[in-house]
């Protein structure tokens, strides 16, 4: 039960992002605004309203079978006094009046599903849903119906029919997903790639090529903690950049004139 109640809450973590760098900034800013809010419906709000949903309706059900079935059990103990056993077993009378009531309430109690299996279930089916809409950091419809992932796509005989991928997904991706990165060297040296600014593109619309880009001379070196922070922006490259890089594989040439002048300056 446990392990069905954290997995669609990771999910839902993941897909708000809360592992993204602490970015300051744009969209960056307001999902850092409004993430105690998503926080607080994640672990408290969407729990509360499953369990009262639960009480108003599965076990309210599953209350009132247990309540008829202590008025069977009354019943037929009362007419026979060794009808039922200690564990709630009909030993004998089973073709009597009371004796079939209580056999039909027995019953009707056992098919109740209880609380937790209820609940499970919920967590699967809400689990199940979004995670149609989510894969490897990205949103995207997948249209499934077999246990194999196969892919379908609704069909009513037209000659031509037109598909795309995202066709029927809920939410658009609004930018890009940047986490910090630290990364220890062999000689003890631990650097620290942080994001300072971010130019991104916002609700799919496709814009400039972007680079990252190291802002060599803002880089920190702390002696005491034998770390070299080195931040950097992610934006697209200004006119004498462009030439500087030249118009192939300038991602690479960024990273080597980096390497280049990083022990130069430190």
């Amino acid at each position: 039960m446990e392990q069905n109640r954290e997995k669609f809450p990771r999910l839902l973590r993941e897909l708000f992002q809360f592992d993204c760098a602490d970015l300051d900034f744009g969209i960056y800013r307001i999902m850092n605004y409004k993430r105690g809010m998503i926080e607080r419906f994640i672990a408290e709000d969407l729990p509360k309203s499953i369990s009262q949903e639960l009480a108003q309706g599965a076990l309210a059900g599953q209350t009132q079978a247990a309540k008829e079935l202590e008025a069977a059990k009354k019943k037929v103990s009362e007419i026979f006094d060794d009808a039922v056993d200690a564990a709630g077993n009909l030993t004998k009378y089973h073709d009597t009046k009371p004796g079939k009531e209580y056999l039909a309430a027995l019953e009707k109690a056992k098919s109740a599903k209880g609380c937790e299996a209820l609940e499970a279930a919920i967590y699967n089916h809400l689990y199940a849903f979004f995670s149609r809409y989510w894969q490897d950091g990205d949103f995207i419809s997948k249209r499934r119906y077999s246990k194999r992932e196969r892919y379908a796509i609704p069909y009513n005989g037209e000659e031509v029919t037109l598909y795309w991928a995202n066709r029927d997904q809920y939410y658009i991706k609004t930018g890009e997903y940047f986490t910090d990165y630290t990364w220890k060297a062999t000689n003890g040296v631990t650097v620290h790639f942080k994001l300072t600014t971010a130019d991104v593109e916002q609700n799919n619309v496709k814009g400039e090529k972007r680079f990252f880009l190291p802002q060599q001379d803002e880089m920190v070196w702390d002696e005491s903690f034998i770390r070299l922070t080195i931040p950097f922006e992610f934006r697209p490259l200004n006119g004498q950049e462009a030439i500087t890089y030249g118009g192939k594989n300038q991602q690479e040439a960024i990273i080597a004139r980096a390497v280049e002048n990083i022990p130069k300056q430190r």
